[in-house]
């Protein structure tokens, strides 16, 4: 991805609550690349996540709204471990989707934190078929927070 002077790139960031630490660890990750990597070039990293989204009561789904924020996102990153989220996994699906129309996300990746001992049937199944659902979708492992960010790092630096 090239990336322009002068803007703001948006990355999406799904999982399950399970992984709010994780979520929290790539926001202070986006902050610390502005200040380190990406200062004086005139690009700013903006993480997109649902907690930073207003929860107010509207007539539609809350997920619609997360959804449309989604498709403004030059960078999709999903996380899994134990539980298989049905957000998420509908964050993954339109990701995708929408990728593969040419559209935003351009970039979509899905990481899988291991060692993970006590995973749901539904998490199972879906890592049994991800390659035939998602056949352009990039599968990252990572065991530690260190691992996750050294990869999200090289993601953004070098797409």
């Amino acid at each position: 991805m090239n990336y322009q002077s002068n803007r703001l790139l948006n990355i999406f960031i799904a999982s399950s609550s399970e992984l709010k630490r994780e979520r929290m660890e790539l926001v202070d990750l986006m902050h610390d690349l502005n200040r380190a990597v990406f200062r004086g070039q005139g690009i700013q990293l903006k993480p997109v996540l649902w907690e930073y989204m207003a929860s107010s009561m509207r007539a539609e789904r809350k997920e619609d709204e997360y959804l449309v924020r989604l498709r403004e996102c030059e960078i999709c990153i999903v996380l899994f471990w134990r539980i298989l989220g049905g957000y998420t996994v509908e964050e993954l699906d339109v990701s995708v989707a929408e990728q593969l129309a040419g559209r935003m996300p351009k970039c979509v990746y899905v990481f899988f934190k291991e060692p993970c001992d006590d995973i749901s049937d539904g998490l199972a199944t879906m890592k049994q078929q991800f390659v035939s659902r998602y056949p352009h979708t990039p599968i990252l492992t990572s065991e530690t927070i260190t691992q996750l960010r050294e990869q999200v790092t090289h993601i953004i630096t070098q797409v």
